[in-house]
Parts: structure tokens; sequence; C-alpha cells
């Protein structure tokens, strides 16, 4: 599709004071249901247990930084536990 996940991934990782540790990113583009241009990023955070409003929060702060850094592209956030097996894969 051409969005720069790798520059997409390296505003994630500047990202500081986040509601809840991420341990890592994965950052992938496409076309959604829609057939419009997207990017769905996978947060491997460091709780399982995470509060939902901290969960929320990350959500919302990674939305904002993808668009921005993409130039407004639809971003869809999936969140993970770092114990959930296969999480990166």
């Amino acid at each position: 599709m051409g969005t720069d996940t790798a520059n997409v991934r390296t505003e994630l990782e500047r990202l500081r004071d986040l509601p809840t540790p991420v341990r890592s990113w994965l950052v992938k583009d496409g076309v959604d249901v829609g057939d419009e241009p997207a990017v769905w990023v996978w947060a491997l955070i460091e709780h399982e247990d995470a509060d939902p409003d901290e969960v929320r929060q990350l959500k919302a702060i990674v939305k904002d930084a993808v668009r921005k850094a993409t130039g407004g592209l639809w971003t869809y956030v999936l969140i993970r536990g770092a114990d959930e097996d296969g999480a990166t894969s």
C-alpha cells in the first residue's frame, strides 16, 4: 500500500509517559473492510490485566500518533498482553 510502517513504528517508540507500559509494537498497513487504506497497530503491553481506562487512553494516544505520522489514515489499535501466546505472530 505504501505506508511507511517503519516510520510509524519509530513514532510509536518515541511515545513517552504512556498510561500502561508497552513492550513492543507491530505495525501493518492495508485496506479495511470498506476498501479504505488503514493502519493496524498491535501494542504488546507489559500487564495483561491493565486498567481498562488506561487501555482506552493508550488506544487514543496511539491513534493520534499514527494519524499524524500517516497524514490521517484510519488506525486500528489492538492490545495484547505480554503473557498471551503468539502475541506477535
